[in-house]
This record gives structure tokens, C-alpha cells and sequence, in this order.
């Protein structure tokens, strides 16, 4: 080889390696020692190993999630005979049975992980940063700066609202070119409106709007990252957060066009022993307006949430029939909740900002639990924005795990008989209603 290059190279051979004798050995060094590597492919690969450990348990409880009733079903469950009522109420219990059983088997694997270290945010949340249950529209504005307004949602969003004029104005223009009357197209275009609503949950309605709107989309996001944070800090598992509407459409535990999918095994456990503590009343309301309060933190005001509203106040009036949890008593519930939430997400605005930008990453479950833990070691939560939490307890506490990770027991049997009595008064009463209807119809025909 030296022969070749010197032939090749002629005289400049020997300066070629004068200067290569010359040039320090540091310089030819451009990549880090082999004992740093292996450090970081192993953090590397332990991140990777974790979040998907989290996927695989949340994937397992989305295959056991109960569908809802089918057209067969509900025709069967009005119209059957006692003996088919008896049967499908039987197969819906084991269903919500086996569901309840898979949830309990990702709490375990959330709660394993936090004991062994490997999550040290999960639950990290005990009291609320609100120091009073009570909280008037002055408290509020003291306690976050924010108005009571801006946690009022606008609705479902402006972007249904600017699809929606949109394709008014593009019909309208269609039906010019064409000379066809805007009536004709109009109905065609509410049919299929419609359609969409009925048969696919608005689905078409909500592409469109985040094609033509895209900062519609990133309200989208920052709204479920509220949820999804306020969620994994309190100690409440999370199966999914679903920001496709068609992925969302086909998801049987969900209605809607995007949401953060999580429960609490304390508050299942107490809806079915029917004791029902303040604390997981506390926890579900905070995690359930965290989206609101994410909006407003960062916007200062809330575009959607008006389900998440509606799903709080079914919850607190179902509790006693709607007998103590007035409308006063609901609003004051909500204030706490939405200015909570709001002060936890300011203390963990770096964990926020991770979570947001890895759900539009579209990342998994795992990879976002990942970027929050990542963000909070990097960045503890601000003790200031929490100086307050000495209010009522919200999180799930450690030596709750046992109880959260522990198997539910099966749902008491039912005797046979006593079964066929309750379905057959049952069908009788369904039976007389339509008889009734039948009744007043003929009478209205008649007239």
C-alpha cells in the first residue's frame, strides 16, 4: 500500500505524512468514550421498556371495555320474554365484571411501577392548592387571575362553527355556478349533516373543522393534556387519550370526538359498596374540569368543556337525588374544581408543556407518562404556585395501592327466580306504557 500511494502521490507522499504525524491524536477523536454509550442506550431503552410496558397493560383494558347495547339487544331487552331478559342482564353483569377486573389489573401495573420507583409523579398530588371548599367568583379571580368567564366554555368550539359557515358559503357559490336552486342543494347538505350527527357522532363535521381550522386542533390538545395531567398527578390510571374523531368514533367506551379516557378505581369501588367519599367526589371533579382549566390558564378562556360541565353536574346530582347538591352547591363544586385544577397545572407548567408537545408528536400513553416524568425530575413543580396545598385531600394515597390493585369482588348472585319476577314486572310495565301510547295515538288519529 505504500508502494501504491507513493507511486500514485509522487513527492508529496513523505509532507502527507509528516502532517499527519503532526496533527494531535485528541483531534481524530469524535466520538465519546465507549464506557459513556452504553449509559445512554441503557436510559435510552429503560424509557422505551417502561412506556411500553404502560401501552401493553392500557391496551389490555381497552380490549375488555363493555360496548354499548345494540339495536338487537335493546330491541330484545324491551320486547323479549322474561327468560331472554334474565339471560342478557346476566351477560352485561360478567361483561362490566370483566371489564371492572381488566381495570383493576392496569391499576396493579401503575401501582407496581410507582412502588418500584420507576414513577414517581403518579399520585404525587395530595391536596388541593385551594385552601377552602368554598369559592366565590371573587376567589377564584384572587386565587388563579383569572375571571370566572374564562373558565366558562364558549361551547363546543369555533371550529364545527367555521366548518359549518363554510360549507354554507361554498354551497351557496356551487349553487350559482350550477343556476341550481340553493334549496335543493341546502337540504341535501343538512341531510347529510344529519346523517353525520346520527349515524357517525359528527365525525365529518369535526375533520373538517380541523382541516379548515387549525388552531382548533391544538385547543383540542391543550384541553385533553389537562385532563391527562391532572389525572396521572392526583393518581388516577389512564387507559387513553384519543384526539383522532375517528379513531374516537370507533372506541366503545367513548361519545365524542376526542377525549382522555381514565378511571378511578376508588370512586368505582365506592359506587358499587353505595358510600361514596368526599375525596373521590373531590378527585373525579378536578380531573374532569382539568381541561377547562387548562384552557383557561393558557388562553384565557375555554372554547369547549361544556361536556365535561354536564358530566360533573350528573355526577353530584346523582349522589343524593339532587336533595343537598343544588345549583348553588354545583357551582361553588365547579369553581373549586376548575381553580384546583388550574393551580396544578401552573405548578407543573413544564410537565404540561411536555405532555402537549408529545400528544401532537402523537405519542402513546407510555411516551407521554414518560415526558411528564422527564419534565418533572428536570423540573420540580414550583412550590410557590402550591403554597396553598393544605386544602381537602384529592389524591389517591400510597397506601391505597393495595386496595386500588386488588381484584373486585364478583357481583352477588342473583337467585333465578327472583329475576324472573323483576323482568317480568318490568316487561309488564313496558307492556302497559305502550299500550297507553297506542291508545293516545288512535285517539289523536280519530280527532
Amino acid at each position: 500500500r505504500r508502494a501504491f500511494f507513493r507511486a500514485k502521490m509522487g513527492p508529496l507522499f513523505p509532507v502527507l505524512c509528516l502532517a499527519l504525524h503532526l496533527v494531535p491524536l485528541s483531534k481524530h477523536v469524535v466520538v465519546a468514550p465507549r464506557s459513556a454509550r452504553p449509559l445512554m442506550l441503557s436510559g435510552a431503552s429503560a424509557s422505551d421498556e417502561l412506556a411500553a410496558k404502560i401501552d401493553a397493560a392500557c391496551q389490555a383494558s381497552i380490549n375488555g371495555a363493555v360496548r354499548p347495547p345494540s339495536l338487537k339487544e335493546l330491541s330484545a331487552r324491551t320486547f323479549g320474554t322474561p327468560e331472554e331478559l334474565v339471560r342478557l342482564e346476566l351477560e352485561r353483569t360478567e361483561k362490566f365484571a370483566e371489564e371492572a377486573r381488566r381495570q383493576n389489573e392496569l391499576a396493579a401495573v401503575y401501582n407496581s411501577l410507582v412502588a418500584s420507583g420507576e414513577l414517581k409523579a403518579f399520585g404525587s398530588v395530595q391536596q388541593s392548592p385551594v385552601p377552602n371548599r368554598k369559592v366565590s367568583v371573587e376567589d377564584q379571580l384572587r386565587l388563579t387571575g383569572l375571571p370566572t368567564t374564562a373558565f366558562a366554555p364558549r361551547g363546543s368550539g369555533s371550529g364545527p362553527l367555521a366548518a359549518g359557515a363554510f360549507t354554507a358559503l361554498a354551497l351557496a357559490v356551487f349553487s350559482a355556478n350550477l343556476q341550481v336552486d340553493f334549496r335543493l342543494v341546502g337540504g341535501a347538505a343538512a341531510l347529510a349533516l344529519a346523517l353525520d350527527n346520527v349515524v357517525f357522532g359528527g365525525v365529518g363535521l369535526e375533520v373538517a373543522a380541523r382541516l379548515l381550522r387549525p388552531a382548533y386542533q391544538r385547543t383540542i390538545i391543550e384541553h385533553e393534556a389537562g385532563h391527562f395531567l391532572t389525572a396521572y398527578l392526583l393518581g388516577c390510571p389512564l387507559e387513553a387519550c384519543l384526539l383522532d374523531p375517528v379513531v374516537a368514533a370507533r372506541d366503545p367506551r367513548f361519545q365524542g370526538a376526542a377525549g382522555t379516557i381514565f378511571f378511578d378505581p376508588l370512586l368505582a369501588e365506592a359506587m358499587r359498596s353505595g358510600s361514596m367519599p368526599r375525596s373521590s367526589v373531590d378527585r373525579y371533579s378536578v380531573v374532569v374540569m382539568g381541561g377547562i382549566a387548562a384552557e383557561a390558564e393558557l388562553n384565557q378562556r375555554a372554547e369547549g368543556g361544556r361536556a365535561d360541565e354536564e358530566a360533573l353536574i350528573r355526577l353530584l346530582i346523582s349522589l343524593d337525588g339532587g336533595k343537598t347538591w343544588d345549583l348553588g352547591r354545583v357551582q361553588n363544586q365547579a369553581r373549586w374544581a376548575a381553580s384546583s385544577a388550574a393551580l396544578i397545572i401552573r405548578a407543573h407548567r413544564p410537565a404540561y408543556d411536555a405532555l402537549v408537545a408529545a400528544l401532537t408528536q402523537g405519542k402513546t400513553v407510555g411516551q407521554c407518562i414518560i415526558a411528564i416524568e422527564t419534565a418533572i425530575r428536570d423540573n420540580p413543580p414550583e412550590l410557590g404556585a402550591m403554597a396553598g396545598a393544605s386544602g381537602a385531600t384529592i389524591g389517591s394515597a400510597p397506601s391505597d395501592a393495595a386496595t386500588r390493585g386488588a381484584t373486585p369482588p364478583p357481583p352477588p348472585e342473583v337467585p333465578r327466580e327472583e329475576a324472573l319476577a323483576a323482568m317480568t314486572k318490568r316487561q309488564q310495565a313496558v307492556g302497559s306504557r305502550l299500550k297507553e301510547v297506542s291508545e293516545r295515538l288512535q285517539e289523536l288519529s280519530n280527532k
